[in-house]
């Protein structure tokens, strides 16, 4: 079967969703992603997203674990 609308919702949009990605400053670059950036709502490209995505969940991997989790101890299993 055809894709006939496959791209319909950019289709609309002005320059078909193209224009400069305001993180990595390319240029006719889908932006379509919306992000929060310095402290502002703007649309990023794909690239970016990803980018933006992989450190914070890096920087979530590094951060420390709670302490209450590590000093539980684990339950004994009953003996008879």
């Amino acid at each position: 079967m055809s894709k006939a609308h496959r791209g319909k919702g950019i289709r609309a949009t002005p320059n078909h969703s193209r224009g400069i990605c305001p993180v990595c400053k390319r240029s006719e670059v889908k932006v379509l992603y919306e992000q929060e950036v310095d402290g502002q709502k703007v649309k990023i490209c794909k690239t970016c997203k990803a980018t933006l995505a992989n450190k914070a969940a890096a920087a979530a991997a590094k951060a420390p674990k709670p302490e209450a989790a590590k000093a539980a101890p684990a339950e004994a299993p009953e003996q008879k």
